[in-house]
């Protein structure tokens, strides 16, 4: 593609929080017409389309499946979502996806048929919104992964996309909008492989960075990054610029901002992240650029993560504690379990991980060691606070420290290890409410209007 065309074109990412009604569509529309003219668009599955598909592949695998019955409801559910796709021009490419579909969950055991299943939600989301979009006065093109064609390279779970390689064969449109699809890529053997959970930021960074984009756009269900997750019920203030270090910490603690590695590509050309919320088009949401001058360091953001355990594989073997740690971190990758902390110590490996996450991580061990020795701790709060510079401030760090040893609450740190602009503590459950507020008290966190 000639840069010099496609400089000032913008990259605007909407991600499943999105993509959940015929208004979330009719928005999209209405962002896309403001900022033209002619931006990339990279779009994710629809909202919870990727869990049921890896759902429906655990069932496949175990016979459980009713498959007519899934891909039936993959259709209606798309359908009746963006209803135009069904008298449109891209009906035959919508059923297209959904035979991929049917045809690999028949015989999911087969080489490749897993990643088929899984990129069905980008592929129908790409589809089902160039006929919605169009029908809303938006001219446009949907492409999927492989006819960008974004290329990957690694291994399962290391599945990264190849900025070299991408760069010299993408290949967009000039005069239409292109929506592309995210998450997924083609590798140099021709099959596909999907990044990790939230890559479709990935997609979009890299496009970007492929074609000089004036700037990438993430369009959230938020106002773009808070001092406090919303969840909280407490009024966080909106932080109107990070330095792209920071977007990358916090990304790495945080599931609600962006996926880290969609920073990289994007320094060395200096183009502008931002995030902002698709419903509110006049709020300017959270800048991320270069790294300017922001005096004292001070803590701005919270993120605190409840019901985490604390899991204690205690190997019998000394001699099998690097290998087997190295095996349990991959395979738990390849499930797509988030490990929020891996580790060994004189005790055993101690991995860190979500409730929900529990079962599977037992099984996973038991796989290893079918007569492991395996305890599980007390539920934990992964409590982590971001600033720049903030991990080496010791008056920060002492006030933080002495506040919390004043409500009698004693914190576990974490390595710090490549930290420098976060603070990451461990702390009973039960504690993390009292914890939080004393928090937003001390570093002054909540909207004061």
């Amino acid at each position: 593609m000639d840069e010099s065309e496609a400089t000032f074109r913008s990259v605007l990412k909407f991600g499943g929080s999105c993509l959940k009604s015929s208004q979330d569509i009719s928005a999209i529309a209405e962002r896309i017409l403001e900022l033209g003219p002619n931006p990339i668009v990279v779009v994710s599955a629809f909202f919870g389309v990727t869990d049921r598909l890896l759902d429906a592949i655990h069932e496949a695998k175990e016979g459980k499946l009713h498959v007519s019955t899934f891909v039936h409801w993959i259709r209606k559910h798309h359908s009746t979502l963006t209803p135009e796709v069904l008298t449109s021009s891209s009906l035959k490419r919508f059923d297209e996806a959904i035979n991929i579909l049917d045809s690999n969950l028949c015989e999911i055991d087969t080489p490749g048929a897993e990643q088929e299943v899984l990129v069905t939600g980008e592929r129908l989301a790409t589809t089902c919104l160039e006929a919605a979009l169009t029908a809303r006065g938006v001219i446009c093109k949907s492409f999927w992964a492989e006819e960008i064609p974004i290329r990957v390279k690694g291994r399962e779970p290391f599945i990264r996309i190849d900025s070299n390689a991408t760069n010299e064969s993408i290949s967009l449109p000039e005069d239409t909008i292109p929506l592309c699809a995210g998450w997924y890529g083609i590798g140099s053997d021709g099959n596909i492989s999907t990044l990790s959970r939230s890559g479709s930021d990935c997609t979009a960074a890299y496009i970007a960075s492929a074609i000089g984009a004036s700037s990438v756009v993430i369009w959230r269900d938020v106002p773009g990054v808070l001092s406090i997750d919303p969840a909280w019920g407490m009024p966080g203030r909106r932080i109107p610029y990070l330095n792209y270090d920071e977007a990358v910490e916090i990304a790495s603690h945080s599931s609600r901002l962006l996926h880290p590695d969609a920073i990289d590509p994007l320094v060395e050309s200096g183009i502008p992240l931002i995030i902002r919320p698709l419903h509110q088009p006049s709020e300017p949401g959270t800048f991320v650029g270069p790294s300017i001058s922001v005096g004292l360091p001070n803590v701005r953001v919270l993120v605190c993560h409840r019901r985490r355990f604390d899991i204690l594989w205690r190997v019998r073997s000394g001699s099998q504690l690097s290998r087997n740690l190295i095996g349990l971190g991959h395979s738990l990758h390849q499930k797509r379990i988030r490990i929020w902390s891996i580790r060994a110590d004189q005790a055993g490996i101690r991995v860190l991980v979500d409730e929900k996450d529990l079962p599977r991580v037992e099984s996973t061990i038991l796989s290893f060691d079918s007569e492991a020795r395996i305890d599980l701790g007390n539920p934990i709060a992964l409590l982590s606070l971001f600033g720049q510079g903030i991990s080496s401030n010791q008056e920060i760090r002492s006030n933080l420290f002495n506040s919390l040893e004043e409500q009698n609450i004693l914190p576990e740190e974490m390595n710090q290890e490549g930290t420098e602009h976060g603070i990451h503590l461990l702390i009973p459950d039960n504690e993390a409410v009292r914890t939080v507020g004393c928090l937003t008290d001390m570093f002054e966190l909540l909207d004061a209007e």
